[in-house]
């Protein structure tokens, strides 16, 4: 009964009525240790071939709103500039802060047994961009060895998201490693895939939703996010989405649009 489950901390409430103010709590109460369990397998399974760990994999072609994306969920600045900056896989862990006086980063290379440099969160970008480097060079190179980042801030939803190098359509070895390692990071069942595509171009010729075609043909963790929607100047944007949902046979619950920040 809903009363009992009330008078029991750990006991988890069935009563379909309940608030959403309920459920919110619910969510930090019971979710969260569930949430650092399955960062602990994913550290302890991050040197073997198979990812088995729950995350979110975001993808999308070079230049598609991925960076805003990530930045609007982790509600700190990520490194911008022309190519492609995200040359390494980007683990972001994102953890709500006791107070917002404890509201910080830590940052490390995942295969490291090092635990992690404490950073203040305006020193996010540089520190990516530096850890980059020390993994793949300040060149082009693009290296599947991923940088953890755990970012804690007050209010925020508890997430793990890999973000994934762009995928470029300019230097076809490039595109073919990206594509390669998209596809291994999307292929776990345990993967929920978030492809993140302009709504500048034609939806379904997205590589990532391609790829996420190939490994999830029933579509049940294909998630689309139509990014840039305000610079969708000609009319038709919803019938654009309506028909890319019916061509690659997506979940309308599934599909979302956003509008970039400018």
């Amino acid at each position: 009964s809903s009363s009992s489950s009330s008078s029991n901390n750990n006991t988890i409430p069935t009563d379909r009525s309940s608030s959403a103010t309920a459920f919110e709590s619910l969510t930090k109460e019971h979710i969260r240790p569930l949430i650092e369990l399955n960062d602990q397998i994913n550290a302890l399974t991050s040197k073997e071939n198979a990812i088995n760990a729950t995350r979110i994999v975001v993808a999308g072609d070079q230049s598609h709103g991925k960076t805003s994306l990530l930045e609007a969920l982790s509600g700190v600045d990520l490194p911008r500039g022309e190519g492609i900056q995200t040359r390494v896989p980007l683990i972001l862990q994102l953890r709500s802060a006791t107070s917002g006086n404890d509201e910080h980063a830590t940052i490390k290379i995942e295969s490291s047994v090092f635990n992690g440099e404490r950073i203040s969160l305006d020193e996010i970008a540089g520190k990516v961009r530096e850890y980059t480097n020390k993994i793949a060079g300040d060149g082009k190179e693009i290296v599947d060895d991923p940088i953890e980042l755990k970012i804690y801030r007050t209010d925020q939803d508890d997430l793990t998201l890999v973000d994934l190098p762009g995928i470029t359509r300019t230097d076809r070895r490039l595109q073919d490693m990206i594509q390669n390692m998209c596809q291994k990071y999307m292929k776990p069942e345990e993967s929920i895939l978030l492809n993140v595509v302009t709504a500048m171009v034609d939806i379904p010729t997205s590589a990532s939703l391609m790829l996420s075609r190939e490994v999830d043909a029933a579509g049940e963790r294909t998630l689309l996010c139509v990014t840039k929607v305000d610079q969708h100047k000609e009319g038709g944007l919803a019938a654009k989405i309506n028909s890319a949902i019916e061509d690659m046979q997506l979940d309308p619950n599934h599909v979302f649009a956003v509008r970039n920040r400018t």
